[in-house]
């Protein structure tokens, strides 16, 4: 059952836990649905599925009885995705690396402390499940999290380790965490393996604007069965240089 954070409404906070239950193949849901995902109790889900009903955010089908988002999200989404510029000058390059590689290529920004893929072109049928479009991961693993992560204050990046660490009952070591952030930084590419999820191989890159700010991540997902080193070496550079085209886009110097 979801806790409020400090300064926060906890009945907002589940209902927003519910509206992250439905997802691409998951777009109708029953209570019992809403109920395993939360772990809520039926009458608290009952209580707010109702509440964003009578506000349209999501709708009932009466003869089925299942929930599904409402017509509102749509103009929500469409706000949202029509405001994020990078998504404009980065979608052109993204095509163009799947249409090369073969492999599912995303653009991912930082949204409140999470990792969010808010754009991506798929390639391999095996790996596109592994990348959710607008669904939020953690910081903290992979290589599209830790691109995203290395330019980040200190204290952001502890904060994301600490969150971690207490989800996961796991302890990081803070002086190979930070040594990795440090080589991210200075190469402006990163490689994961087996890291977010067992089988994948990520390989990432930042993008900025000119303003110099980190903006998002341009990041490529194979399986690492397929993806032998000579492979992960072209794509690094495949990948590195598609964050300085998208970058250069915004109005950044590349050094």
């Amino acid at each position: 059952m979801s806790t409020a954070s400090k300064g926060t409404v906890q009945s907002v906070e589940r209902a927003i836990d519910l509206l992250y239950c439905f997802t691409l193949n998951d777009y109708e849901l029953s209570i019992n649905d809403f109920v395993e995902r939360t772990n809520l109790n039926r009458t608290t889900v009952f209580r707010l599925l109702n509440s964003l009903k009578v506000k349209g955010l999501i709708t009932r089908n009466e003869q089925s009885g299942l929930y599904r988002l409402g017509l509102p999200m749509i103009g929500m989404g469409q706000i949202v995705s029509e405001n994020i510029d990078v998504r404009k000058e980065a979608f052109p390059v993204l095509k163009q690396l799947s249409k090369e590689t073969g492999e599912t290529v995303g653009l991912n920004i930082i949204q409140a402390n999470r990792r969010v893929c808010v754009e991506k072109v798929d390639g391999s049928e095996d790996i596109r499940q592994f990348v959710r479009l607008g669904y939020p991961y953690s910081l903290v693993k992979g290589a599209s999290g830790k691109t995203l992560l290395a330019f980040c204050s200190k204290a952001f990046i502890e904060h994301a380790l600490r969150e971690w660490e207490d989800l996961n009952n796991e302890t990081i070591d803070r002086a190979s965490y930070f040594e990795e952030l440090d080589n991210i930084r200075s190469q402006k590419v990163a490689v994961s393996e087996n890291d977010r999820v067992f089988g994948a191989c990520s390989i990432s890159a930042p993008i900025f604007d000119a303003n110099k700010n980190l903006v998002a991540g341009v990041s490529l997902s194979g399986l690492s069965m397929k993806l032998t080193e000579n492979l992960k070496e072209k794509y690094t550079e495949l990948i590195r240089d598609a964050g300085k085209k998208i970058s250069e886009a915004m109005g950044y110097e590349w050094e």
